[in-house]
């Protein structure tokens, strides 16, 4: 799962942005992979901080972002993996929000065919 999550992660040059701890994901390494397995196990992992950046928003001022280091990055997708596996079935057709292949446009197609009148 580990190498799974590296190889998504890395496709985005966006999720290479390091955070405030310098730690790209060019170290990576089996024995890093192992440390955090074991951190897992003995429940000493701990997220690492952000850098906070703000970003301008469309109709001007500014919005908090939140980046994450790289590694953490690799953590959280696994978390994802893991999540979806055990719920995605279980979430019904009609929620649309934060799901793979579904977003706002899927959700408004379903309102405009579910409530389309036919003349």
């Amino acid at each position: 799962m580990y190498i799974i999550a590296y190889n998504k992660i890395k496709s985005n040059p966006g999720n290479l942005t390091p955070g405030i701890v310098p730690e790209g994901l060019d170290g990576l390494s089996d024995e890093w992979i192992m440390e955090t397995i074991k951190s897992f196990k003995d429940e000493s992992f701990q997220f690492k901080p952000g850098r906070r950046i703000e970003i301008n928003k469309p109709n001007g001022g500014k919005r908090p972002l939140t980046i994450a280091p790289p590694r953490d990055k690799i953590v959280q997708e696994i978390l994802r993996m893991i999540f979806e596996a055990i719920y995605e079935s279980n979430f019904s057709s009609n929620s649309h929000g934060f799901r793979r292949g579904k977003s706002c446009h899927s959700a408004l197609r379903q309102v405009k065919t579910t409530f389309s009148v036919s003349s």
